[in-house]
């Protein structure tokens, strides 16, 4: 009640700002369960990756301590927002919480940069824990990459200054069995987990590459929240 009672609005801002447009929607079809990883450009992100899934939902992974919160992690929450804890047994316990979380919905999304980048075109290096959770559920990562060009507002526009367009483009599934080695134990190799999220960053760098993703209107690394967001 809370998603789709906001959603209304949260759609109609994000298309003002950013005309979003959508590209290669069916690549999303088919999955029982998947990991969706994407670059994180603008504040409004979560709402455009909802925006390809509707009438579906799909999880949201974020900072431990925004979901934690008081009000604004309740909030969160009800939108569907899953805490990332730090640490290896952090790991360990986020994918316990992510088996829970696919018995009621196909998707749990992860910005695997870590922090979000405002209009960036050039990715920054991946963090592994969404490629150890695809990996230990032997489940796919499908990448979607925010891919932006002149947007219809200038300077000399009602805004005051030029905005950019944003398109969404689904990209094909990238399954961990190419990727994945275990030890004499059965664990996971660390090694191979970092070359997966390596091998996806880059099919995703080259998708904004050939698609011409422009570098113009990039701002920089976005602030934390003061007061809720620590230094990492």
């Amino acid at each position: 009640m809370t998603f789709y009672g906001l959603w209304p609005i949260a759609s109609l801002v994000n298309r003002m700002l950013y005309g979003i447009r959508y590209e290669d929607l069916k690549k999303l079809t088919g999955f029982s369960q998947a990991i969706l990883v994407s670059n994180h450009t603008t504040p409004l992100d979560p709402v455009s990756i909802s925006g390809a899934l509707l009438p579906c939902r799909t999880w949201h992974t974020l900072l431990e301590e925004t979901v934690e919160t008081p009000i604004l992690g309740t909030f969160i929450r009800l939108l569907g927002g899953i805490p990332l804890p730090q640490g290896r047994q952090g790991l360990q316990h986020l994918l316990a919480v992510c088996k829970t979380a696919f018995r009621y919905r196909r998707f749990i999304h992860f910005y695997p940069e870590g922090d979000c980048y405002i209009y960036n075109q050039q990715i920054h290096v991946f963090k592994p824990g969404a490629f150890f959770i695809a990996a230990e559920l032997d489940i796919p990562i499908i990448p979607l990459v925010s891919i932006f060009s002149e947007g219809p507002f200038k300077a000399h526009s009602l805004w005051g200054r030029s905005l950019p367009l944003k398109t969404i483009r689904i990209l094909d599934a990238v399954y961990p069995s190419g990727f994945i080695r275990r030890d004499a134990k059965g664990v996971l190799c660390t090694e191979s987990i970092r070359n997966f999220a390596q091998a996806v960053r880059r099919i995703m760098q080259d998708a904004i590459d050939v698609q011409g993703g422009s570098s113009a209107f990039y701002r920089g690394k976005m602030e934390r929240i003061k007061g809720i967001h620590q230094p990492s």
